[in-house]
């Protein structure tokens, strides 16, 4: 028995959303072991990979102090704050080099990096290869 069109789509939006309030759920469970302050510079940096990520937008948002900040966040997620947003850059680069043909200059201004120099440097580090080799 075949199912009408508006059945199909109540079906397709159904499981949507079942992805998405599981995703939600696993997410704030893998969040509850951070603090507030470190929950919400990640969910921040989750959200936006181009805007300023930098320590001191989050300590003065958090109306905390720098070094204090800086700690924290080493502290409870195992790096510093500037290696968590490179790493994250870099995996979403990833993503954009295999699944789209974006030039290499528009997947850096995408992943929030500008100098596509600096970016090329930046994938090597962490990858061992260039933007181009991993597209390959």
């Amino acid at each position: 028995h075949l199912l009408s069109r508006r059945q199909r789509q109540m079906c397709i939006r159904d499981r949507s959303y079942m992805v998405q309030s599981y995703c939600q759920l696993v997410e704030q469970r893998s969040m509850s072991s951070y603090s507030d302050p470190i929950r919400q510079i990640l969910v921040t940096i989750d959200a936006s990979l181009t805007g300023d990520l930098s320590l001191k937008r989050f300590a003065s948002e958090l109306f905390l102090n720098t070094s204090y900040l800086s700690t924290l966040f080493k502290k409870e997620v195992g790096m510093t704050l500037t290696d968590y947003v490179n790493a994250n850059r870099i995996e979403y680069a990833k993503k954009l080099l295999r699944s789209t043909l974006l030039p290499v200059q528009d997947v850096a201004a995408t992943c929030g990096i500008p100098d596509v120099h600096y970016f090329t440097r930046l994938f090597r580090r962490i990858t061992g290869m260039t933007p181009r080799e991993w597209r390959r």
